[in-house]
């Protein structure tokens, strides 16, 4: 398949978790304009039957009807969507992440069906959030059934956390939600992690909302300085998010570090879905 023709791709294994990164992942590509790319991956079972080789049609079948029943609901509920459907032999995670190089956005649950997705706090979300190329969002809580609204997006000022929150603009626009950015202290007591840098900071996140006001007057946003450490002022904001952003690294993360620590805690633990934006 051309990756071109990928657009929004969603990892699906049937599992709720999963079914609700469908739906919102539909949705996104229906807001986006793109195609829609349901994939899932299987692996050889672990035994044989007794004297024969597993037959390759009864691993590959279930895999292949699981994504086509997915597709006809993209199809019932957002006819206007472009569907593509694939199927591949091994690691979900490493099958998502050589997808997301073609891909405008990866939609993974937080929880799926099998021990691949039950090892150690959804070991496959934490991997495609880490290495993907692409935006990330991994669906936690349920934000409909705490009726949240906001997105909210951590700032620090940093390459990643701009991208970060222009990502976050994007999707309040897209979702009628207010975006409200949140300013707070490094996870670290350094001297350099001053209340002025993060008044600095503030400024540069208005700029870049002041920016898309411009073009969007109805976009709804607000800057909150938080004196609390980065991880515990974001978990807090997102009992009331309906999206929580984060950059893959902030100011400060260690260098080499595929997600930094903020980044991998709100994947985690968050309330609520979290997009990861490299």
């Amino acid at each position: 398949m051309d990756t071109d023709e990928l657009g929004v791709v969603v990892g699906y294994d049937g599992s709720p978790s999963a079914g609700e990164a469908l739906h919102w992942g539909a949705a996104e590509a229906d807001g986006r304009g793109v195609p829609l790319t349901v994939c899932h991956a299987w692996e050889w079972p672990h035994h044989e039957w007794p004297g024969e080789l597993v037959p390759l049609e009864l691993v590959r079948r279930p895999a292949q009807r699981l994504v086509k029943a997915a597709a006809s609901w993209v199809a019932r509920h957002h006819p206007r969507v472009p569907v593509n459907t694939l199927t591949g032999r091994g690691s979900p995670a490493a099958l998502l992440t050589d997808l997301a190089a073609g891909a405008a956005l990866i939609m993974v649950g937080s929880r799926g069906h099998g021990a691949l997705y039950g090892m150690a706090a959804g070991s496959v979300s934490g991997q495609v959030a880490a290495r993907a190329a692409c935006p990330v969002i991994v669906m936690r809580g349920d934000a409909e059934e705490r009726g949240a609204r906001e997105v909210v997006v951590g700032f620090d000022g940093s390459p990643a956390s701009l991208a970060a929150l222009r990502f976050a603009a994007e999707e309040a626009y897209r979702l009628g939600s207010p975006i409200q950015v949140v300013v707070a202290r490094s996870e670290r007591h350094r001297d350099t992690d001053t209340q002025e840098q993060r008044i600095q900071a503030e400024g540069l996140a208005w700029n870049e909302l002041t920016g898309r006001q411009r073009a969007c007057p109805e976009l709804r946003a607000s800057v909150e300085l938080v004196d609390e450490p980065a991880r515990r002022a974001l978990l807090e904001a997102a009992r009331k998010a309906r999206l929580l952003v984060v950059g893959a690294r902030g100011v400060g993360e260690v260098r080499g570090l595929l997600l930094g620590s903020v980044s991998q805690a709100m994947v985690h633990h968050a309330p609520c879905p979290v997009a990861v934006v490299h």
